[in-house]
């Protein structure tokens, strides 16, 4: 007797839309290449902050981080790590984007960078937002690249003071000069110094006004 096997078709794997688009990315980024890395992590800026603007000015949101990266690239942070981080910097903490996403895409050392910088990843699993003070500590014993892109971060934010309400420039002269400063002059001391200008600047003026009155 004579028996007729069938063969079976294979499954096709079924996937999510957002596995199949974390697959593609490892795909494209197999081979290590530095520019197209860094030109990942921009459109995932722009996409991710895509309807999002800037309190004070209303500004689209991504002109932020494209203005931290561009930043550190004149001061001769332009690598490709420092890069992606200053890109990708806000997008965990305002953005739908997940870290497993991110780090599929990008690689740890850079996902861990945006993590530090990201006050809603504390030290439970909840995601509560760090106190300042907490987010002082964990930014502290980061690697320097870090804590540069954080600095940067500070030197775009004050460079307009006055859009902000009495509480949050009082706030951000006073991390200046008790924290971020002090940090940067140890490893950035040129770039550091715009952010000194600016709040130099920013106390210039305000005296004037006062004095006006």
């Amino acid at each position: 007797m004579e028996i007729t096997q069938t063969r079976q078709r294979p499954r096709r794997p079924i996937f999510t839309e957002s596995r199949r688009r974390r697959l593609i990315i490892i795909e494209a980024l197999k081979i290590d290449d530095s520019p197209k890395k860094t030109e990942l992590a921009l459109r995932y800026c722009v996409h991710y902050h895509a309807g999002q603007f800037r309190k004070g000015n209303r500004e689209p949101y991504h002109t932020h981080p494209i203005a931290v990266a561009g930043l550190l690239a004149r001061y001769g942070y332009n690598d490709t790590v420092t890069q992606c981080i200053a890109y990708l910097h806000d997008t965990i903490e305002d953005s739908p984007l997940r870290m497993n996403e991110l780090t599929d895409a990008f690689g740890y050392e850079i996902s861990n960078g945006v993590y530090i910088l990201s006050r809603n990843k504390g030290k439970i699993i909840s995601g509560k937002k760090l106190s300042d003070a907490d987010y002082k500590v964990r930014l502290g014993f980061a690697r320097n690249k870090i804590k540069r892109v954080k600095i940067a971060d500070m030197i775009v934010n004050t460079r307009d003071l006055e859009i902000l309400n009495p509480t949050g420039i009082e706030r951000k002269i006073n991390d200046s000069e008790t924290f971020y400063i002090p940090m940067g002059r140890e490893i950035c001391p040129v770039m550091v110094s715009e952010l000194e200008m600016n709040i130099a600047r920013y106390k210039g003026k305000f005296l004037l006004k006062q004095n006006a009155n």
